[in-house]
């Protein structure tokens, strides 16, 4: 009995050591096993943060400022003259931001120029020679998305105005615009065919604010298409923005024709579905208009009645010649319909409110032009 306990013993103490040498032998291989774990995970995640910074966008702008400049001088000039000067300053903007399928797109369209004529020194005073030949803030936002192929779908932002006063000139002189009177801002969603250097945008879902934010223009009978009440002048209480809704299309082109000669052409048309309706609301405004103009019309007077009254249209065209990185040579003109616009010698006759709709207008440059240019592609 006393060998069985003995022998028991032995085995009991020979034993503890080895399975407190396995124990001990577990914890090195288990935190091996954590570091290996650890090395997989960070190595796994350096290819992620890599991955990440290559998703990231790139911008590319582009600042272009610009000075055009036109000067006459005369003194005791047998054939006669007028000394005269002009200077315009504008700017041109493009920043596009591009991640994959994305993008981005920015344009920033200012101008503002004054002309100064020497009428009559004696009884004209300084001010009064002064006049605005150019006035102009276009911006734009286009977010895009890439379908397949050149077609994306996008959404378009656009807002217009001017800086300053503007007047028409005669034997009196008349206040016929201002800042934000009027302004338009264009919303669209739709689809967009877009090429290297030409893009096609297509929307049936846009809506155009009209704003007159001045009440004296709106008194004089210039709103612009801003529908206001039929006792407007009596109460003073006036509308100060119209909403359409309707189709946008819009054309936009930029390319080198030849060596350092470049065109640009950007058209845009917007189609109102709503004027119709608003102007039958009104029933005491423009009735003269709903009655003679959406009363038993053949088809062909009333598609052309249509197009001519809630149809807006707006072309520019420019022409220019690089003869260096800041001289060029440019011609260019911009022929524009607006269905709430008449002729200046209708308005001030409250036939804002009668029916009579719309009129062309043309505006034409050309002259030489210095430049300054900043374009800086960079990671976002």
């Amino acid at each position: 009995m006393k060998k069985i306990v003995l022998t028991s013993l032995l085995i009991f103490a020979v034993s503890m050591p080895l399975f407190a040498q396995e124990e001990i032998d577990e914890q090195p291989a288990q935190e091996a096993t954590e570091q290996v774990a650890e090395e997989q995970a960070a190595a796994e995640d350096q290819p992620a943060e890599e991955t990440s910074k290559k998703s990231k966008g790139t911008w590319t702008t582009s600042s272009t400022p610009a000075l055009k400049i036109d000067q006459v001088y005369y003194n005791n000039w047998s054939a006669a003259g007028n000394s005269q000067l002009a200077l315009t300053a504008s700017f041109n903007g493009t920043y596009k931001y591009t991640n994959g399928k994305d993008f981005w797109d920015n344009i920033v369209d200012l101008a503002f120029g004054i002309h100064w004529q020497d009428l009559d020194s004696k009884n004209s005073p300084l001010l009064e020679s002064l006049r605005k030949n150019e006035d102009k803030i276009d911006l734009t936002s286009t977010y895009s998305r890439n379908l397949k192929g050149a077609w994306n779908v996008n959404a378009i932002a656009n807002f217009k105005t001017q800086f300053y006063k503007g007047y028409q000139y005669g034997e009196d002189t008349i206040m016929i615009s201002n800042i934000l009177a009027p302004a338009y801002l264009t919303t669209a969603l739709g689809f967009e065919y877009k090429k290297e250097w030409w893009n096609l945008s297509l929307s049936f879902l846009t809506g155009k604010t009209t704003f007159v934010c001045s009440d004296s223009l709106i008194k004089n009978g210039y709103n612009y298409g801003v529908i206001q009440d039929t006792d407007f002048l009596t109460t003073g209480h006036y509308r100060h923005a119209y909403f359409g809704l309707g189709s946008y299309v819009k054309f936009y082109m930029k390319k080198d024709i030849a060596k350092n000669l470049n065109l640009y052409v950007r058209a845009e048309l917007f189609y109102d579905y709503m004027k119709r309706s608003n102007l039958q609301r009104e029933s005491g405004i423009r009735q003269e208009l709903v009655e003679n103009g959406y009363g038993n019309w053949n088809y062909g007077k009333k598609l052309g009645y249509c197009l001519y009254h809630e149809m807006d249209f707006d072309l520019e065209v420019k022409l220019e010649y690089r003869f260096s990185s800041w001289l060029a040579a440019y011609a260019g003109f911009q022929m524009r319909y607006d269905s709430d616009f008449r002729s200046v010698n209708e308005f001030g006759q409250n036939v804002m409110n009668k029916g009579a709709m719309g009129a062309l207008q043309f505006f034409q440059t050309a002259g030489l032009q210095i430049y300054f240019n900043w374009k800086t592609p960079k990671e976002a």
